[in-house]
C-alpha cells in the first residue's frame, strides 16, 4: 500500500503465467484479494502488471457462484488504474480492460489468442473491447487473433503510453485517492451507465447523480477549499 491515512491507494502485483481457471491458482487468488479488498476499499486501487499478464491457455467458463476477476475489478467500489510493459494475453488481458484508466510502456503487447483454438474470451472481452478502442480494432483482436503493441493500444484510447509507466501509475493513484470519492464515484456511473443509454436518459443521470453530490459534505469542503485557496481535504462523505 502506498500514501497513509485516509488517502492511500492499495497495489495488487502479478506476474505473468496462467490466470483463466478462477477456481485455483494465480486466478482464485486474485478473485480473493479483489473481494477482501473491496469489503474494505481502499482510495484507489493499482494494479501492477509490469512484466505482463496472462498467456496463451485453455478458457473454462466461470462456475456458477463464483465472479471472475475482471468482473470484480470493473465494479471495484474506488478508482482503478492498470499498468503493464510487456505481453497481456488472453484472461490477462481481459483483466486489465476492466480497470478504468490503463497505461503501458513501449514494449507492451495485448492479445486474445481464443480464436485460435475454437473458442473465445469469456471475461467479457468481446464487449469491452469494441467499447473501449472500437469495433474495427476489435474484430481484428478478437476475430483474426491480432496482437496489437503499444502505439495501437495509445492510438485507440486503450491506454496511456508513457516512458516510465510504473512512475506514471503510481501518480495518476496518488491523484485519484487525494481526491472526492463520491464525485469519482458518480463521474464513473455516469460513464458506464451512460454509455448503454440514449442520450436524454443520459443527462437525466447526470443531472440525478449531480442532485446526489450537491448533498454530501465533500461538495461542501470543495467549494470552501475553492473560495479559501487552499487544496480541498476530502473525507468520502
Amino acid at each position: 500500500m502506498a500514501g497513509a491515512g485516509a488517502k492511500s491507494f492499495q497495489t495488487v502485483a502479478l506476474a505473468p503465467g496462467p490466470l483463466a481457471d478462477v477456481t485455483s491458482g494465480a486466478g482464485a487468488e486474485l478473485a480473493g484479494s479483489l473481494t477482501a479488498l473491496a469489503a474494505d476499499p481502499p482510495r484507489a486501487l493499482l494494479i501492477d502488471a509490469g512484466a505482463g499478464i496472462g498467456v496463451d491457455e485453455p478458457r473454462p467458463t466461470t462456475p456458477r457462484g463464483l465472479i471472475d476477476p475482471a468482473a470484480l475489478l470493473a465494479t471495484f467500489p474506488a478508482p482503478t488504474i492498470a499498468w503493464w510493459n510487456g505481453p497481456a494475453v488472453g484472461a490477462g488481458a481481459e483483466f486489465l480492460l476492466a480497470a478504468d484508466v490503463r497505461v503501458i510502456g513501449e514494449e507492451a503487447t495485448m492479445t486474445f489468442p481464443e480464436i485460435t483454438h475454437g473458442e473465445l474470451p469469456c471475461w467479457g472481452a468481446t464487449q469491452r473491447v469494441p467499447r473501449i478502442a472500437g469495433v474495427a480494432l476489435a474484430l481484428r483482436m478478437l476475430v483474426v487473433g491480432e496482437t496489437v503493441d503499444a502505439v495501437a493500444l495509445e492510438r485507440a484510447g486503450v491506454a496511456i503510453c508513457a516512458a516510465d509507466p510504473g512512475d506514471t501509475a503510481r501518480d495518476l493513484a496518488e491523484q485519484l485517492a487525494s481526491g472526492a470519492p463520491r464525485a469519482q464515484s458518480a463521474a464513473r456511473e455516469a460513464v458506464l451507465r451512460g454509455i448503454d443509454l440514449t442520450l436524454a436518459d443520459g443527462h437525466r443521470l447526470e443531472s440525478d447523480l449531480n442532485l446526489l453530490l450537491s448533498t454530501t459534505r465533500d461538495r461542501a469542503e470543495g467549494i470552501a477549499a475553492f473560495f479559501e485557496k487552499r487544496p480541498p481535504r476530502f473525507e468520502g462523505e
